[in-house]
């Protein structure tokens, strides 16, 4: 790894932790978004927008959560999805969005519009033949 991806890394490590401190839950778009949030140390709920309506994904986080930080990608889709779940779980729960822009300015500060654009920070040739092998345990039987 050079010492610019260590670097970003790094700061996106710092700005999860923070966020860690204000909010149990984040919202993201997917299943890699979900991974990648994973690894950069955030141990609380993650729930995914992707394949829920709204009215659903408010249900399922504001069951589960009192604060949440919605990271949707930081793309126009990602954008509107963002506005469009913080306005209807604000009806709900609170909704941190300090935590979306502190991520944001991170994020995009290296030209990355979407939380998966971070994969090239871990990558690690042994771990991406971990992930194969499981990828291939328990989705293709």
């Amino acid at each position: 790894m050079n010492k610019e991806d260590y670097i970003e890394k790094n700061q996106l490590e710092n700005v999860i932790q923070e966020i860690e401190k204000t909010v149990d839950s984040i919202i993201v778009e997917g299943w890699d978004d979900k991974k990648m949030i994973q690894k950069l140390g955030f141990e609380g709920k993650i729930f995914m927008s992707a394949e829920k309506t709204v009215e659903d994904l408010v249900e399922d986080v504001s069951r589960g959560s009192e604060r949440t930080a919605v990271l949707t990608d930081f793309d126009s889709h990602g954008e509107e999805a963002s506005k469009e779940i913080s306005r209807e779980l604000d009806k709900e729960i609170d909704v941190i969005r300090s935590a979306r822009q502190k991520f944001g300015a991170q994020l995009t500060s290296t030209d990355r519009r979407a939380v998966e654009d971070i994969r090239p920070l871990f990558d690690d040739k042994e771990e991406k033949f971990v992930e194969a092998a499981m990828d291939q345990l328990f989705f293709n039987p």
